[in-house]
C-alpha cells in the first residue's frame, strides 16, 4: 500500500538531489582549498598535530582533502539531502509557496541552515574562504532543489478529493480525512478509501484522470494513482 504523504517519492528525490549536493560541496570544497593552500597550510603550522615529528602540515593538507571532506563534509551533506528530501514529501502540502519547485526552495533553505549550524557545510581556514564556500552551498542548493522538485513530480502525481456533503460525506485515505482536499500521492501506489456508510447517503465513486478504483460501489475500496486525477463521492 502507498503511503499518503508521499514521503518515500520525496527520499527517493532526496537521493539524488542529496548526491549532487555532497558531490558538488565536496569537489568544490577542494578545489578551494587547494586554492588557498597556502593560507591553509600556514593555519596547519600552528597546529600541534601537524607540525611535530608524526607529521608535517602538508600531511595534514592531505589527509584534509582525501579523508576529513568526504567523511565530514560529503557524507553528512548526503545523509542530510536524502532526509530534508523526505520531509519535503512528507510535508510536502504544508511548505510555504505554490507550486513544486518555490516549496522545494524552502525545504532547500531549511537544509542549508540545518548544514552552516552544525557545521558540515565546508572546511574553510579564513573568512574569505569561507564567504565563498558559502556563497556556493548557497548556488549548489538552489540546484538541490530543482533536483527535488522535478523528480518528485514525476514520482508522484496529485489526486483531488471531492464530496457534495463535506460534513457528512468525508473520504478518508489510510484512515486520514481528505475531504475537500488535493494531495500528492507516490505514483502507482494503492491506498485504501473510505466513505460513511452509515447514513445511506453514499451511492458510489466517481473517478477521472489517473485515478481508479477496485469497486466503486464499495464506501471502503482501493484507489490506485497513475496518473494526475478526482476522486469523488457521487
Amino acid at each position: 500500500m502507498g503511503e499518503s504523504g508521499s514521503s518515500l517519492a520525496g527520499a527517493k528525490a532526496g537521493i539524488l538531489g542529496g548526491i549532487f549536493f555532497a558531490g558538488a560541496a565536496g569537489l568544490f570544497n577542494i578545489a578551494l582549498l587547494e586554492a588557498f593552500s597556502g593560507s591553509v597550510l600556514q593555519a596547519f603550522q600552528s597546529n600541534p598535530l601537524c607540525s611535530g615529528a608524526t607529521a608535517t602540515p602538508q600531511d595534514c593538507f592531505s589527509t584534509l582533502l582525501t579523508t576529513y571532506i568526504p567523511t565530514f563534509v560529503i557524507f553528512p551533506i548526503a545523509v542530510f539531502g536524502i532526509i530534508f528530501g523526505g520531509l519535503y514529501g512528507m510535508y510536502y502540502e504544508f511548505l510555504p509557496g505554490q507550486g513544486y519547485r518555490i516549496k522545494a526552495v524552502g525545504i532547500g533553505m531549511a537544509l542549508l541552515i540545518f548544514l552552516l549550524v552544525f557545521g558540515v557545510a565546508g572546511v574553510t581556514a579564513d573568512q574569505t574562504q569561507k564567504a565563498t564556500m558559502y556563497a556556493f552551498d548557497t548556488v549548489a542548493m538552489l540546484l538541490y532543489a530543482v533536483i527535488i522538485a522535478h523528480f518528485y513530480r514525476k514520482y508522484t502525481r496529485v489526486v483531488e478529493f471531492e464530496s457534495p456533503n463535506p460534513e457528512k460525506l468525508k473520504i478518508t485515505v489510510g484512515g486520514k480525512d481528505f475531504t475537500g482536499k488535493v494531495k500528492t500521492l507516490s505514483l502507482h501506489s494503492t491506498h485504501t478509501v473510505r466513505a460513511p456508510s452509515e447514513s445511506g447517503a453514499f451511492k458510489g465513486w466517481l473517478v477521472s484522470g489517473g485515478v481508479s478504483v477496485l469497486d466503486p460501489k464499495s464506501f471502503e475500496t482501493t484507489m490506485r494513482v497513475d496518473g494526475d486525477g478526482l476522486l469523488k463521492i457521487s
